[in-house]
This record gives C-alpha cells, sequence and structure tokens, in this order.
C-alpha cells in the first residue's frame, strides 16, 4: 500500500493489526482483561495483556470506558492507578443475594483504630492504645491480616517503636482515590457515641485539649451506602 495513503491512521497500537484509533483497537481487549481480573490492575499488568501497546493509549481507552459506563449497572474504579470494574452502590443489595455466605463487618473497634491511622498515620501502637484507652494489639494484628494496614517503618525514640499506615487495599476497599478523598469526621457513618469516641481519639493524637465539637444526631450527615465488608 503507498505510503502517502491518507486513509490510514498514523499509529496503529498493535502489531500486525489493522490501523485504526487506540480506542477502537483496545476497548474490547481491555475490557475483557479487567472483567475476568479478580482484582485491581495498573497499567503495567494491562499492557502486559495486550503486547505493543503504549501506555497513553491504554490510559486513553480507560478514560474512555469510563464515560461509555457511565449510564451502566457497572464503573470503572481507579485508585491508586490501578483499575477496577465495580457494581455501583445502589445494586449492592441485590447482587449480595448471589452469595451463599454474608462477608462479616468491621467491628466497631476494628472501624475505631482503622480511623485513627488513617487519619493520624503514621501511628505506633502505643500512640493508638492511648487515644483508645486500651490495648489494641488483636484489633492492629487483625487489620494488618486483612492488608488494610501495614508496617511502614520505626519511630526514631526510644524503643524505636514501629509506625502503621493504610495501604492500597484500604483505599479500594474504602473506594477511595487517595487519603486525600477521606470523609470529614462529621460525615463518618457511625452513630454519635462511636464519632464522639473517635473524636476524643483524634484529638488526643493531637495532643489537643479538646476534640471538635461534634453535631447532634439529627445533624449528622450520613451516607446511604454502608460500611464496605471485609470478606474472610
Amino acid at each position: 500500500m503507498a505510503d502517502n495513503d491518507n486513509t490510514i491512521h498514523e499509529h496503529p497500537v498493535i502489531l500486525g493489526a489493522v490501523a485504526a484509533p487506540p480506542e477502537d483497537v483496545l476497548k474490547r481487549p481491555i475490557e475483557a482483561i479487567l472483567f475476568a481480573a479478580e482484582g485491581p490492575l495498573d497499567l503495567t499488568e494491562i499492557r502486559a495483556c495486550l503486547g505493543e501497546v503504549a501506555r497513553d493509549d491504554v490510559r486513553g481507552t480507560l478514560k474512555a470506558l469510563g464515560r461509555e459506563y457511565a449510564d451502566r449497572s457497572f464503573f470503572l474504579f481507579e485508585s491508586g492507578g490501578r483499575y477496577q470494574m465495580r457494581t455501583r452502590p445502589e445494586y449492592a443489595d441485590v447482587v449480595s443475594r448471589q452469595f451463599s455466605t454474608k462477608p462479616r463487618n468491621l467491628s466497631k473497634a476494628a472501624i475505631e483504630t482503622l480511623a485513627l491511622i488513617a487519619y493520624k498515620q503514621p501511628c505506633t501502637r502505643a500512640e493508638i492504645n492511648a487515644a483508645r484507652g486500651t490495648d489494641s494489639s488483636s484489633i492492629v494484628g487483625a487489620l494488618k491480616e486483612k492488608d488494610l494496614i501495614l508496617v511502614s517503618g520505626q519511630r526514631k525514640e526510644v524503643g524505636s517503636p514501629l509506625e502503621f499506615r493504610t495501604t492500597q487495599k484500604f483505599l479500594e476497599v474504602f473506594g477511595l482515590a487517595g487519603l486525600k478523598d477521606l470523609p470529614s469526621l462529621r460525615s463518618l457513618q457511625m452513630n454519635p457515641e462511636n464519632s464522639k469516641q473517635v473524636a476524643a481519639a483524634l484529638a488526643e493524637l493531637d495532643g489537643t485539649a479538646e476534640p471538635e465539637e461534634l453535631p447532634s444526631a439529627s445533624e449528622l450527615s450520613f451516607p446511604e451506602d454502608p460500611i464496605p465488608s471485609i470478606s474472610t
């Protein structure tokens, strides 16, 4: 075919394939990869399934798929550069009926501990214990086993205590693109008593004299979706 044939697109995206706009060539293969994946995938993992494909072409196709799913029962979720197809929250009750066993929710104590780490990371176990007023070693261990937190380093002080941070899985489980998307304390889905406990614990970690004044139960803004369940 002549080199000056203007009907051919300039940049074919798959070697050996008929030249076409990247989105036209990549949409369905990427969709199939994400659909079959057991968990979120990053650009490198997606490209490994496709072959000789430019990162920008994959990234552009993912954005196009996100727009395409705008009116579907599922959407393309992105967190920390990892992508996953997810059912929209409003269909959670319907989808959950297909499972014979119900996943176990995080306990109130686990949520409180996880909130402390998420909002004030990095935290040591001693800081968490002091803020909660009780030993949290077993809860910290359980959160580590669920891959919601990890050891991020050691504090340069007497005893060199370990420091804990939240993980990428934490973001994915709670539907957050990044830590900047953490909800404010006022919008956390918990009853006023639990909210006061977390507020007091956060204030303790901050070293402030008094925690933030919390609204009454009627003033609290509760999201419609329940706190995510963690499968065991």
